[in-house]
């Protein structure tokens, strides 16, 4: 059974539970238990992913605890048969911290500018190299 851990720093609780639900949600998994962090006790979803190809079922682990800056999650993937996973459970882990990320990011409204490039200097015709 391989499995993969993470940990990834958040600020509110409930906001990053919200966050890490509708994410699962959107990714289709099935979720068995959920239950919303409080202020003395920590949050945790855990749900079953499967995979592309073959279908397989794999484990995840969500928890969301509270910590003087806000809260912190450790997420687990854990798979459920052979005897490795090829970077699969790695690569849900660490795109699940990613999408709980962009999903509590608020978006930027006002569009940045991109600096400008600097314009190519041209050769005129006949004052190019030796030939």
């Amino acid at each position: 059974m391989a499995g993969y851990r993470a940990a990834a720093r958040q600020r509110q609780p409930q906001g990053r539970y919200d966050g890490a639900m509708a994410v699962i949600t959107k990714r289709k998994w099935r979720v068995v238990d959920a239950r919303p962090p409080l202020p003395n006790r920590d949050g945790h979803i855990e749900a079953i992913a499967r995979t592309p190809i073959m279908g397989f079922r794999d484990d995840v682990a969500v928890r969301i605890r509270s910590t003087r800056e806000g809260a912190k999650i450790d997420i687990r993937s854990a798979s459920r048969y052979g005897k490795t996973d090829f970077g699969a459970n790695a690569a849900r882990v660490l795109a699940l911290i990613d999408d709980i990320d962009d999903a509590a990011t608020p978006q930027k409204t006002e569009r940045q500018e991109r600096p400008k490039a600097a314009p190519k200097a041209s050769a005129k015709p006949g004052q190019g190299g030796k030939r």
